[in-house]
């Protein structure tokens, strides 16, 4: 990166495990510190998600295939096979709805903040 005048500072607290990750990354990668911080900064893309209100209804349906798969478990042991072969594939097409309506979700941020072209 070029020299340039920096006047701001950032204090970033880490735990012992953090900073261990961050300094070895950071002698890996063979820049200084700040080299180092300034190539994940404007080589990084973060993507902020509305979780509240579009995710709820997408926790109950996978909360309500936990207690599904539960209660097949339960009429398994119990030797009632025949009725949980009968459940099994409306559970799957539950699941693959489900798993549709995340990976939507997981598409489409709210907003991104994406990389700079080139900060100078």
């Amino acid at each position: 990166m070029t020299n340039r005048r920096r006047s701001h500072a950032i204090c970033l607290r880490l735990t012992d495990a953090e900073y261990d990750l961050w300094t070895a990354k950071q002698k890996a990668s063979g820049l200084s510190k700040t080299d180092y911080l300034m190539q994940a900064i404007c080589r990084s893309e973060v993507r902020i998600y509305s979780a509240e209100e579009s995710i709820a209804p997408i926790v109950h349906e996978i909360r309500k295939i936990g207690t599904n798969l539960n209660q097949l478990a339960y009429f398994s042991n119990i030797g009632q096979d025949a009725r949980v072969r009968a459940e099994i594939g409306a559970i799957r097409l539950t699941n693959d709805a489900v798993m549709g309506q995340l990976s939507e979700f997981l598409r489409n941020p709210q907003f991104t903040v994406k990389a700079a072209a080139d900060v100078r």
